[in-house]
């Protein structure tokens, strides 16, 4: 289909091109780290898919995030064929981002807060801080797509024409969520917390999803201000962060999973992120993962 008359035709056809490429590279990690966990995963996931909602949530997203990011990289590809894309199309294209990403958010900002709760022994002073950010977190996206996709310009193959100031919300609470998720592990690290097996999982795991996904934000913050122009990164920006979110999810879950096999197999106690009102919270209990599957939830 060619583009009506009155719309005049991507003078830069390169940045389409480069474009499909820095989306096809968002892939690679993501098979890479398939390709590294799938032995984890058919050890410690695959025997509790039917029975435990973490292992459910794991399979859930691990295999349909793959397939959403094969989808959004086709789309790159077919929209570097020059071929005219529809504002309404491109709307729909990006409310489905937003619904994405925000999904993945949720998961992997539910994961590190659970993790964070169990390592500060279920503090409640840490549940309320981690509920303010998780009520947070669809707010801003919310925010950030009413005001920015109704009016949002496109070029004739629905490339982002201006980054809209309204990216700042998401962008500004996500940087926020995860920076103080990284202040806490930090500092309960620096506590001594590193004596526990599951603590040095969390750490390791939790500590280098954060980093990921905040070097991703400051950049999407600096679009945002305009700090960076339109171009290459602002565009590949949203598969990049994707990916960082997919391989977060992954392996904190089978992170997770793996220390508590080890853990209970020496017969040590185990973190638990059960909200409890038991007077003694730091007492160590089973897993959440572990529990489900003897309770059969």
């Amino acid at each position: 289909m060619s583009p009506p008359s009155d719309v005049a035709p991507v003078s830069q056809d390169h940045i389409e091109r480069y474009i499909s490429y820095g989306a096809a590279a968002a892939l690679l990690p993501m098979f890479v780290d398939y390709a590294l966990t799938f032995r984890d995963e058919r050890r410690y996931i695959w025997p509790k898919a039917r029975l435990c909602r973490y292992a459910k949530m794991y399979m859930a997203t691990r295999y349909l995030g793959l397939a959403a990011q094969i989808l959004n990289v086709s789309f790159a590809i077919w929209r570097a064929s020059q071929t005219y894309i529809a504002p309404s199309l491109c709307r729909s294209w990006y409310t489905y981002q937003a619904i994405i990403i925000q999904a993945l958010v949720a998961v992997v900002d539910g994961l590190l807060m659970r993790g964070v709760y169990a390592i500060f022994s279920r503090s409640y002073w840490i549940l309320s801080v981690l509920a303010v950010l998780a009520a947070a977190q669809p707010g801003s996206m919310l925010a950030s797509a009413v005001t920015t996709l109704p009016d949002a310009p496109f070029t004739p193959t629905c490339l982002v024409a201006e980054v809209h100031f309204g990216l700042i919300y998401f962008g500004s609470v996500t940087l926020t969520t995860h920076a103080v998720i990284l202040l806490l592990i930090v500092w309960k690290y620096f506590a001594g917390g590193h004596a526990h097996a599951l603590f040095r999982t969390a750490i390791r795991d939790s500590t280098l999803a954060v980093a990921a996904i905040l070097t991703i934000m400051i950049i999407t913050l600096l679009c945002a201000v305009g700090v960076i122009g339109i171009g290459v990164i602002s565009n590949i920006i949203c598969y990049w962060f994707f990916c960082a979110l997919w391989v977060s999810a992954g392996r904190i879950i089978v992170g997770w999973e793996a220390a508590r096999n080890s853990e209970a197999g020496a017969g040590v106690g185990v973190l638990t992120s059960h909200i409890t009102i038991a007077d003694n919270a730091s007492v160590y209990g089973l897993s959440e993962l572990g529990s489900e599957v003897q309770k059969g939830v």
